[in-house]
């Protein structure tokens, strides 16, 4: 998210009255003040470019586009809120993920696949979105994995949905051991890009299996949201040990499934 961008969400929200030319002024600067003191933020530690795409980030959120937490850091959820944004602003309406089905015959289904609900029968299976039990699991981690948006981070463990907590250990576990450390972390399934997120499906009103937590996404940058099988790398003939160990625990890649997000694996069936 840069200058310009910011600059355009602020003065879409009435915070913002000069030109939209990236140089982050004194009325820019200004706007981001008031931002941050309404919404009792404290950003003072930061520096500025991690300012500027929060403030960006909070505008994001109170216009409906869920840019996920407001840290600063232009990570997956906050390009895909500002590119819905973007589309609204030129078109008036909100983009529309299309879903591209793939051949039965490509997507191996699981046994276990049928002991997880479809997404229409998430709340009844799982309990309401954002409710206790969506952070109550633990996910133990193989080995330290980095933050996708932040790599200077590195997390050992996550929250999960408690029915899922150990489908997610057996998953990580079985495919650090098939890989190894190295080749695992070549192929950048040590890039964490979340679980836990109580949020609606992008371009939708439904809660995205996300705000359930039982769904992750990993290496979100070259794995886009709206990328097919012709540029995600997830959908790799080398990554094909991956899936089999993801669908053996009835795990449902969205990617192998209607050949959008690759980056995402979630516990519903569609």
């Amino acid at each position: 998210m840069n200058v310009h961008e910011v600059q355009a969400l602020l003065a879409s929200a009435n915070y913002y009255a000069g030109a939209i030319d990236g140089n982050a002024g004194p009325q820019t600067l200004r706007a981001i003040q008031i931002i941050e003191r309404n919404g009792g933020h404290d950003w003072s530690k930061w520096p500025a470019e991690r300012i500027l795409i929060a403030a960006g980030q909070v505008v994001l959120a109170a216009q409906g586009h869920e840019p996920g937490a407001i840290d600063g850091f232009a990570g997956h959820n906050t390009r895909e809120a500002l590119s819905s944004w973007s589309t609204q602003q030129a078109t008036g309406a909100r983009p529309i993920l299309e879903r591209r089905p793939v051949s039965a015959a490509g997507v191996p289904v699981s046994k276990t696949a049928t002991q997880w609900p479809q997404q229409r029968d998430m709340e009844n299976f799982y309990g309401r979105a954002g409710g206790p039990e969506a952070t109550a699991g633990i996910c133990v981690l193989p080995f330290a994995f980095l933050i996708a948006w932040n790599t200077v981070q590195s997390v050992r463990k996550f929250n999960c949905h408690r029915r899922v907590a150990a489908p997610l250990r057996t998953i990580f576990a079985e495919a650090a051991r098939h890989y190894g450390e190295a080749e695992y972390r070549r192929l950048r399934l040590d890039l964490y890009g979340g679980c836990y997120n109580n949020r609606n499906m992008r371009g939708g009103t439904q809660k995205s299996t996300h705000a359930y937590g039982a769904a992750v996404d990993l290496d979100p940058d070259r794995n886009q949201l709206r990328w097919g099988r012709d540029r995600a790398s997830f959908a790799r003939s080398e990554y094909d040990a991956w899936w089999s160990i993801v669908e053996a625990q009835g795990a449902l890649s969205l990617g192998r499934a209607a050949d959008i997000d690759w980056m995402h694996f979630q516990f519903s069936r569609l």
